[in-house]
C-alpha cells in the first residue's frame, strides 16, 4: 500500500515502504509546525505512512492554537519562521502546565551549534539535523512517543504517592494533636479521682471501714497507672509532632540510676526477680533532661522485670564505650523477642502477643517513646533479643553529651554492685 499526497503541480507517490503500524498506541497527534507547506507535506506523508496521525500549523501562533484544541503528544517544530519562531514557540509551551511535559523535536541543521543549544535551552527534548532522513525522523519520533508516555506514567505515579504521602502525614499530625488533646482532657478527672481516693484512704475527713480504706487503694494505684499511660501517650503525640522538648541541665548520672531503682525495686520484689546495677567509678555528668533520663531507665527496667519470670535476674549496667560516650545496658533472662517482631515491639502501640489471650499488661509504648526520648538526646538505641532467652537494651549517648568534673562521681556509691531483690 503506498501513500500520495499532492507534492507541486501534480500527484506523486511517495517513495516509501509499506505502511507499517507503530507499536505505540494510537494517541493524540503529532504536531509540525513548519513555515515551509513541502516539508510539511513530506513529514506527513512519511508519518503517516508509519501510523501516526498528524496536524500541521504553518507558524508558533498558530501551533499554540492547534495544541489547546487538539493536545498533541508530540511536537516536530522548526526553527525559523514568521511571528513566532521555534525557540519562542518552546518556551511558550514550557511555561504552561499542560504542555510542560510534551516531547518537542527541533528541526535545525546539524552544523548549527548554537541553534541546538539554544533550542535546549528554550525546552526542546532533543532536535533532527536538516535536511531530514525520514527514516530516523519516524523511529525518533516513536522513540520520544514512548519515552514520553512512561515519563507521563511516572509522574503520575509520583503525584499519586505524594498525595498518598501527603494524606498519610495529615492522617498523622490530626492523630497526634487528637491524642493531645485527648489526654489533656483526661487528665482533669484522673486529677480528682487521685485526689478523692487519696484523701479516703488516708482517712482525712473520718475513719472508713478497713474494706473501704481498700477500694480508696485500688482506685487510686488505678488511677494512677491510668496517669501514666495517658503521659505517654502525650508524650508520644508530642514526639510525633516534633513538639516534645528537653529541658537540659547538668545531671549526675548516678542520681537518676537511684531514683529509677527506687521505683522499680518493689515491682522487681513483687515479681520475685533479682535486680543488679552496676555503675563505673568517675563518670562523667550529662547534659540532658534528668526526668527523661530516669524515664528511660525506668521504661527499660520495668519491661525487663515484666518479661522475665520469677526467678529470673535483671541487671542494669552504666559506664564509658570505645567513642568516649556514655553506655546504659539493661539485660534480662525473660521470655526474649522473636528477631522479626522487633519492629513491632519499636512501633507505637505495637504488641508482640495480641488478642485476649495476651498474657502481659501494657499498650506497647514503653519501647517506642524510650526510643524516641534516646534520640532526642542525640543517642541511639539498640535490641538483642532470643525467645526463652532473654532480652538485652543498649542505650548510647554521644561523647557531646558528656561534662567531664574534677572528681568521681559520689552520688550514689552504694549502688556500685547492688542487688536489689
Amino acid at each position: 500500500m503506498q501513500s500520495f499526497r499532492r507534492l507541486g503541480k501534480g500527484w506523486k507517490s511517495w517513495p516509501g515502504h509499506k505502511m507499517q503500524r507503530s507499536e505505540v498506541p494510537a494517541g493524540s497527534p503529532v504536531l509540525i509546525v513548519d513555515d515551509d507547506p513541502v516539508v510539511r507535506a513530506l513529514m506527513r506523508a512519511s508519518l503517516e505512512s508509519h501510523g501516526f496521525a498528524v496536524i500541521e500549523a504553518g507558524d508558533g501562533e498558530e501551533a499554540c492554537c492547534l495544541f489547546d484544541v487538539h493536545r498533541p503528544e508530540l511536537l516536530v517544530v522548526d526553527v525559523v519562521m514568521p511571528r513566532m519562531d521555534g525557540f519562542a514557540l518552546c518556551r511558550e509551551l514550557r511555561g504552561r502546565p499542560e504542555a510542560a511535559y510534551v516531547p518537542i523535536l527541533m528541526a535545525t541543521s546539524l552544523d548549527d551549534v548554537s541553534s541546538i543549544t539554544e533550542a535546549y535551552e528554550a525546552g526542546a527534548t532533543d532536535f533532527i539535523a536538516k535536511p531530514i532522513n525520514w527514516l530516523i525522523l519516524n523511529h525518533r519520533v516513536r522513540y520520544m512517543l514512548r519515552a514520553g508516555r512512561a515519563f507521563d506514567l511516572l509522574r503520575q505515579n509520583q503525584e499519586r504517592l505524594q498525595a498518598a504521602k501527603d494524606a498519610a502525614e495529615a492522617a498523622s499530625r490530626a492523630k497526634s494533636e487528637f491524642l493531645a488533646n485527648m489526654s489533656h482532657e483526661l487528665r482533669t478527672p484522673l486529677n480528682a479521682i487521685i485526689g478523692f481516693s487519696s484523701l479516703m484512704r488516708d482517712a482525712m475527713l473520718g475513719p472508713l471501714l478497713p474494706k473501704y480504706v481498700e477500694y480508696a487503694t485500688v482506685i487510686g494505684d488505678s488511677g494512677h497507672h491510668l496517669l501514666a499511660i495517658i503521659s505517654d501517650i502525650l508524650d508520644i503525640a508530642k514526639a510525633e509532632s516534633g513538639r516534645l522538648q528537653l529541658a537540659e541541665e547538668e545531671v549526675e548520672i548516678a542520681r537518676v540510676v537511684a531514683l529509677s531503682a527506687s521505683m522499680i525495686e518493689q515491682m522487681a520484689a513483687k515479681a520475685e526477680v533479682d535486680c543488679r546495677i552496676e555503675i563505673e567509678n568517675d563518670l562523667p555528668v550529662i547534659l540532658g533532661d534528668p526526668s527523661k533520663l530516669a524515664q528511660i531507665m525506668v521504661n527499660l527496667l520495668s519491661n525487663a522485670v515484666k518479661f522475665t519470670p520469677a526467678g529470673g535476674r535483671i541487671s542494669l549496667a552504666v559506664g564509658r564505650d570505645r567513642s568516649e560516650g556514655l553506655t546504659l545496658r539493661v539485660a534480662d533472662t525473660g521470655i526474649g523477642i522473636a528477631a522479626e517482631m522487633l519492629a513491632v515491639a519499636l512501633a507505637p502501640f505495637g504488641q508482640v502477643e495480641s488478642g485476649l489471650t495476651r498474657k502481659y499488661d501494657g499498650v506497647g509504648l514503653g519501647l517506642p517513646l524510650t526510643k524516641r526520648l534516646v534520640e532526642l538526646h542525640g543517642g541511639s538505641m539498640e535490641i538483642a533479643s532470643e525467645p526463652g532467652r532473654g532480652t538485652a537494651v543498649t542505650v548510647r549517648l554521644p561523647p557531646s553529651r558528656l561534662r567531664e568534673t574534677d572528681g568521681p562521681d559520689r552520688a550514689a556509691p552504694d549502688l556500685v554492685g547492688a542487688q536489689l531483690a
